[in-house]
């Protein structure tokens, strides 16, 4: 008597959920550190565009702001008392929870007024920005 060739369809069945299992597991695994990198990406963008206020301030000799869209998902730098130029997009599902109650400007001599600190959300965290009236910028995270 010959052996049957061919899986039954509980072997399949079980195939199929494990498969499914696994990819949820991955997908599930993927979506978190996408979201983390999109954090990162965002605190880093923002803390350089910052600091290219500030270098901008000083080497024109001019007031720069820094400047938060009220949708709070874009920033721009604006020379003086200009229209901001160029309105820079978060990542998605990046936003600013906390921002200074008025732009930040820095001034020729590096220093700021008013100082702040903005703060950076998504899902996994948030990131803070703290800009101090020295000009000093450091950010820190929290989970």
């Amino acid at each position: 008597m010959e052996a049957p060739k061919g899986y039954s369809l509980f072997e399949v069945t079980l195939w199929c959920i494990l498969t499914g299992m696994l990819s949820t597991t991955v997908i599930t695994v993927v979506e978190g550190i996408r979201d983390q990198q999109g954090l990162q990406m965002a605190g880093e963008s923002f803390v350089s565009a910052v600091s290219v206020a500030r270098f901008e301030a000083m080497t024109k000799n001019l007031a720069v702001q820094i400047r938060v869209h009220p949708g709070r998902s874009q920033f721009s730098m604006a020379l003086g008392r200009d229209k901001p130029h160029l309105w820079v997009n978060l990542p998605r599902g990046v936003s600013f929870s906390k921002v200074p109650s008025k732009p930040i400007t820095f001034f020729s001599r590096g220093n700021v007024a008013p100082a702040g600190t903005f703060t950076l959300t998504n899902e996994r965290g948030q990131i803070q920005v703290i800009v101090a009236l020295s000009g000093r910028i450091r950010w820190k995270r929290e989970s």
